[in-house]
């Protein structure tokens, strides 16, 4: 299953799955796409599809609990996409800061010259088209941050409609109060709900007064890593991912829940293959050299704990303090 997760991963951006850790199906897995529970191995008979509202509801790491039952939901982030759409001057340094933030930049413009390489030499893609184009010529991509910044609102309405219609992470629009009223009127005409045009970002960026297009893109820019780092997602180990891909047998550890000062977050991942390699971590120190011992015995899905407190001998003895608990699956 790992392996059609991290194609998805590598495709859309944005996976997320969740394992029921207790009970009868303990172990059982499914990818939440859509609204669907994907279903993988061991079948839990009607439960996942009576949780599928509950889980796609869900937008960070971390247990949930649902009818009695513990299922940790994990969100995989990888590739962040900025789009921007428009070529003007906010644009220009809002994808030299998007670049410098990690995001793979895509600028659209239907005048060529404001697309040129000039203008933006850090941009991955410059894609020249009219913005009715835009469903053909950008892939839809989970994990995307849209930018409106066209000159007018007809372009504001091409641009919106096309993307409400698509996943993402962040759209927002730039345009003053009148020029944001019309183009939210014109969609609520087309159809489209109060609740779909309120995750529109209009008035765009958070508001810090900027006036210059330097200070606009910051305040832009601002907003979308503040979205970006609203809901915790785990660490996306490619030398993990790398692994599991080539097809390497073994088994996966995952840290499903943890509290105190242990050294590694929720979702961090170490994979130990069958020929004794391993990669990733979960922590080192005593828990991640117990959890490799107990790896050599699994071979199903399962929790274990570890307790990282120093009070008595049956503990692991380490300075930190708090506890880990590690779910352990055979690949």
């Amino acid at each position: 299953m790992y392996s059609e997760i991290y194609e998805m991963l590598e495709r859309q951006g944005k996976v997320k799955t969740a394992v029921i850790l207790n009970g009868k199906y303990a172990g059982s897995k499914c990818i939440v796409q859509e609204g669907k529970c994907i279903l993988t191995g061991k079948d839990p008979g009607p439960l996942w599809s009576t949780w599928e509202k509950e889980l796609s509801a869900i937008e960070e790491t971390g247990i949930t609990v649902i009818d009695g039952t513990e299922i940790f939901v994990e969100i995989y982030l990888k590739n962040p996409h900025l789009i921007l759409l428009g070529g003007g001057h906010v644009s220009c340094p809002a994808a030299h800061m998007g670049k410098m933030l990690g995001f793979h930049v895509s600028v659209m413009d239907d005048r060529e010259e404001f697309i040129s390489e000039e203008r933006f030499p850090d941009a991955d893609e410059r894609i020249q088209g009219g913005f009715h184009e835009l469903s053909e010529k950008i892939p839809a991509y989970d994990n995307a941050y849209y930018v409106i910044l066209t000159r007018g609102h007809a372009g504001d309405s091409l641009c919106a409609r096309q993307i409400l219609r698509r996943p993402y992470i962040y759209l927002g629009m730039i345009g003053s109060k009148t020029k944001v009223k019309l183009t939210r009127e014109k969609l609520m005409q087309e159809g489209f709900t109060e609740a779909e045009l309120d995750t529109i970002h209009a008035p765009i960026g958070l508001p810090i007064g900027g006036q210059m297009p330097e200070e606009i893109a910051v305040s832009i820019m601002a907003e979308i890593v503040q979205v970006k780092n609203k809901h915790y997602a785990a660490f996306t180990d490619e030398k993990v991912q790398e692994a599991v891909q080539a097809g390497t047998s073994g088994v996966m550890m995952t840290i499903v829940r943890k509290s105190g000062s242990s050294p590694r977050g929720t979702g961090s991942k170490m994979f130990l293959a069958d020929n004794g390699r391993s990669y990733g971590s979960i922590g080192g120190g005593s828990v991640e050299y117990e959890a490799m011992r107990h790896a050599a015995e699994v071979s199903h899905g399962e929790v274990q704990h570890y307790n990282l407190s120093v009070t008595d001998q049956k503990n692991l003895g380490m300075i930190c303090g708090g506890r880990v608990d590690v779910f352990f699956e055979r690949l």
